[in-house]
């Protein structure tokens, strides 16, 4: 046999192997652009015309045949963010595809940190962070909120478009600034993305490009086989109160035995894994089925306050395969004559896409009759709170309202203390906490603070609340 052909018998040998062996998202790396340009021309679009280009088709095929599983996790993220994104565009009416902006941006990912140092959902930069409300602080980066930089990148767009009267050209801008797209359209004599776009930077020319994909890529995945990976639903069913005293992550994970991962990425606007106190309050999120136990645990330490939900702003966590929606009970809903996904979703306190997450709806169309699957949380009945370590009895003298001719201590107004044999009563008249009240008094130490009135240092006091102060 000749060596030659020897050769062609062993490389058709390998090419055979690797086309039966390999897993098929490795043997099928051609796209069917005939079917995609169809697409593209079908889609409606009031932010970009969508077109096929050699751009738009590197980035097809990152997400369709190169990385199918990043691309799966965006979609499943989907479900999450666009309800929200979705709430913003419609108080700002501005054109619902621009959701997709985000995937764009961050790959739905509030956590996301580019290499220029841009920050959350919807990458936003310190300055521009700052100049749009954002606040960014030790403890706090208001980028990765959700609800919060959500907003902002709303104004943010609304505003440039008012600029250049053109989504093109806003998108344009809102990746390189206002400045490099207002000169590019000097130096082309032209306001036409496509014309300017030589004079762009190279990732802002092919920023709108990228845009068309991630657009296709939502309307189409099914097409190309992608299977969204949804979130857990402790991820998707969550609840969002004010809280005004200090919290680490590490004691809301004992309390309400939800991991520290979840918790984290959860409330990813605290850096440090602690909400600080403070007098006008800080968004807590949870999955719901332990708040209703949480604010039973806040109502004892601050009876005299109420705290109330908040619209929810849910955050995607990777987890690991356990039965994480053991916590929930599947219910079957009947759909009845003349109801729509979106009354459905909103007796049940739920968005439209996670109905059809949950029953795998390609539209949003229903019929009567027909059976849909709702998850109801199981709430907490018992809540397992962190116990304090007890205290050396104290002598229980009492506390009398003493007459005003009694009222005297130094450094105190007259109004707000009374004299008694071990303790002098102080009414509280702001927002403040122990270890405050301790550093603005002299003589005053916390840990008597604490000790007297069974109270953490760092618990934020009401306005009115009586406290014990260790008479001088």
């Amino acid at each position: 046999m000749e060596p030659s052909h020897l050769r062609k018998i062993i490389i058709t040998s390998v090419v055979s192997f690797l086309i039966y062996c390999l897993p098929a998202s490795y043997a099928n790396t051609n796209l069917d652009e005939a079917a995609i340009m169809k697409r593209l021309k079908e889609m409606k679009s009031e932010v970009v015309l969508p077109r096929y280009d050699a751009v738009v088709k590197s980035y097809l095929r990152t997400y369709l045949i190169n990385n199918r599983s990043k691309a799966e996790e965006i979609v499943g993220r989907s479900v999450i963010y666009f309800p929200l994104f979705e709430k913003h565009l419609k108080e700002k009416n501005l054109p619902f595809d621009l959701k997709y902006l985000a995937v764009v941006e961050s790959a739905l990912s509030s956590k996301a940190v580019s290499r220029a140092s841009a920050v959350g959902l919807w990458q936003f930069m310190a300055p521009t962070a700052k100049e749009y409300g954002l606040k960014i602080n030790t403890y706090i980066d208001e980028r990765c909120d959700p609800e919060k930089s959500t907003a902002a990148a709303m104004q943010y767009l609304d505003d440039l478009y008012d600029r250049f009267d053109d989504w093109s050209l806003a998108l344009a801008a809102y990746n390189s600034g206002s400045g490099r797209v207002s000169r590019a359209i000097k130096r082309a004599r032209s306001k036409d993305f496509w014309t300017i776009r030589r004079y762009l930077p190279r990732e802002t020319r092919n920023y709108v490009p990228a845009f068309i994909a991630a657009t296709y890529l939502m309307h189409h995945y099914e097409d190309h086989d992608l299977t969204p990976a949804y979130p857990s639903l402790d991820l998707q069913i969550i609840e969002t109160i004010m809280v005004y005293d200090e919290f680490k992550f590490e004691e809301l994970s004992q309390y309400t035995e939800i991991p520290i991962d979840v918790l984290e990425s959860l409330n990813p606007v605290y850096r440090k894994g602690i909400i600080p106190a403070d007098e006008n309050g800080h968004f807590l999120t949870l999955p719901k089925r332990v708040m209703a136990a949480f604010k039973d645990y806040l109502e004892s330490q601050r009876p005299d306050t109420r705290y109330t939900s908040i619209e929810s702003s849910p955050i995607l966590v990777t987890r690991s395969k356990e039965d994480v929606n053991a916590n929930y009970v599947k219910q079957i809903y009947t759909v009845a004559e003349g109801e729509t996904l979106e009354k459905i979703a909103k007796f049940y306190n739920c968005s439209v896409y996670q109905l059809k997450a949950w029953n795998q709806l390609k539209t949003s169309k229903i019929i009567a009759g027909q059976k849909l699957t709702i998850y109801i949380p199981k709430e907490l009945q018992k809540f397992r709170m962190k116990k304090m370590e007890p205290m050396a009895s104290l002598p229980e003298a009492p506390i009398p309202t003493l007459p005003p001719h009694q009222k005297s201590v130094a450094n105190l107004p007259a109004k707000e203390v009374f004299l008694i044999d071990l303790y002098v009563q102080y009414t509280v008249k702001r927002r403040e906490r122990l270890r405050d009240i301790a550093e603005r008094l002299p003589g005053v130490t916390l840990g008597d603070l604490e000790h007297l009135n069974r109270l953490p240092g760092k618990q934020m006091l009401k306005p009115g609340t009586i406290i014990r102060i260790k008479k001088m």
